[in-house]
């Protein structure tokens, strides 16, 4: 019994004795000087350093390290610094904030990559960094250095550049500037006017339509580069569903908010190109409620602002040009009414799988009721589409042809003044 007890308290002094030595070692540990030299060494655990030491995490172990730092390593490399410049003279503990670490050592350890070639990455993706304005100059300078026959082999990075183009000049600010790099001259205009293919001209007249939407400085570059008689032109001439569509979208865009376009435009060579595109036998109905859409617009357009004029007097140069607008006798001279007579006439069968389509050729005809009514009113054929349709939606469970049936019976009663009036 009596040995037994001898060898619990010797167990007892070794266990004090050990508890006493790690805690001492520990202490050493905060308190003991790091000395550094021009190799990694591991820093204990608390342990503080000097300042401007270079020091890391070892990617494989997890364990701080640090070493003194070579010349070729100063800018680059990352450094232990006081915390405040007060406590500039006191030694930096490297676990001051230990999440912020172990956050960045996992994420790292997630993702394998080396601080090194993040560097390198990042440093690429510096130099090959390019900013809209850059984008576009390099865009007007690669178009300019193809050749000047058309050439099969350059077709695809033509129509890609176009494409680019199309996205960066929604921008105001990018549509002015390829305007003043001299893109509308380099580019665009000698494929509007001259380039056979029609790929190109479609691309090149979707640019143009982006770079002058709701763009008014751009709208006057496109004017004095007379772009709408071009466009006029590919209007009465063209037969190609995808370039008339282009050709609308570049010749909208160019005239809306634009009194003074829409007058030297629609009253020479414009307004006949657009009667031209209704009476195409060519052109699909979708294509031709754009024409009817374009024109409903410029209507209201006008009419918005000589009405806003009565309580704005102040505004006397832009109503004079809306006031000299004579849109409503150009298109009764070129024949609209009838063409549109003719396209809901000859093509309502079509029209009944068309809501859309349908509702567009009703505002436009709402629209227009009042330079057309003589005539629409005596016509049997234009008479019998309408109802044909609204009768048609009218029984349709769809709630969008519901509502286009609503405003087609509004039509038919204050066209034809007979609402009870059905047909087959």
């Amino acid at each position: 019994m009596r040995g037994q007890h001898l060898l619990a308290i010797l167990a007892g002094v070794l266990i004090l004795g050990s508890l006493r030595t790690a805690a001492a070692a520990e202490a050493d540990n905060k308190t003991s000087e790091f000395v550094a030299t021009s190799e990694w060494q591991v820093i204990a655990e608390g342990q503080a350093i000097p300042k401007g030491l270079h020091v890391r995490i070892n990617l494989q172990t997890g364990l701080k390290e640090a070493k003194l730092l070579d010349e070729s390593e100063r800018g680059t490399a990352l450094q232990s610094q006081p915390e405040d410049q007060n406590e500039k003279n006191k030694p930096l503990a490297l676990d001051y904030k230990p999440d912020i670490m172990e956050e960045s050592l996992r994420r790292i350890r997630e993702k394998k990559t080396g601080y090194a070639e993040l560097r390198k990455v990042y440093k690429e993706f510096q130099k090959n960094f390019r900013t809209d304005g850059e984008l576009i100059v390099q865009l007007i300078d690669q178009y300019r250095n193809f050749s000047k026959t058309p050439l099969e082999s350059e077709l695809r990075f033509k129509l890609d550049s176009l494409e680019n183009l199309e996205y960066l000049l929604h921008q105001i600010d990018n549509a002015l500037m390829f305007i003043d790099n001299g893109g509308l001259d380099d580019v665009l205009l000698p494929i509007v006017v001259n380039d056979t293919n029609t790929s190109l001209r479609v691309s090149a007249m979707r640019v143009l339509g982006s770079l002058a939407s709701n763009n008014p400085k751009a709208q006057i570059k496109v004017f004095e580069k007379n772009f709408g008689s071009h466009l006029a032109q590919i209007l009465t001439s063209s037969g190609n569903a995808g370039e008339i569509s282009a050709a609308l979208h570049a010749f909208g865009a160019l005239l809306r908010k634009f009194p003074l376009a829409q007058q030297r435009v629609l009253s020479t060579s414009g307004t006949q190109a657009l009667i031209r595109v209704l009476q195409s036998p060519d052109v699909e109905l979708r294509g031709k409620s754009k024409v009817v859409t374009l024109i409903s617009d410029l209507i209201l357009e006008k009419r918005s602002v000589l009405e806003a004029s009565k309580n704005a007097p102040d505004a006397a140069t832009g109503i004079a040009q809306y006031v000299l607008l004579e849109l409503e006798p150009w298109l009764q001279s070129q024949g609209y009414c009838s063409a549109v007579e003719g396209v809901l006439s000859k093509e309502f069968l079509h029209l009944l799988e068309q809501p859309d389509v349908v509702e567009q050729f009703a505002t436009a005809l709402e629209t227009t009721e009042s330079l057309c009514i003589e005539a629409w009113s005596k016509d049997s054929g234009l008479r019998h589409a309408l109802l044909t349709i609204r009768n048609r939606y009218a029984n349709s469970q769809d709630e969008y042809r519901l509502e286009v049936s609503q405003v087609l019976s509004k039509l038919c009663e204050r066209l034809f003044n007979k609402p009870k009036h059905t047909e087959l």
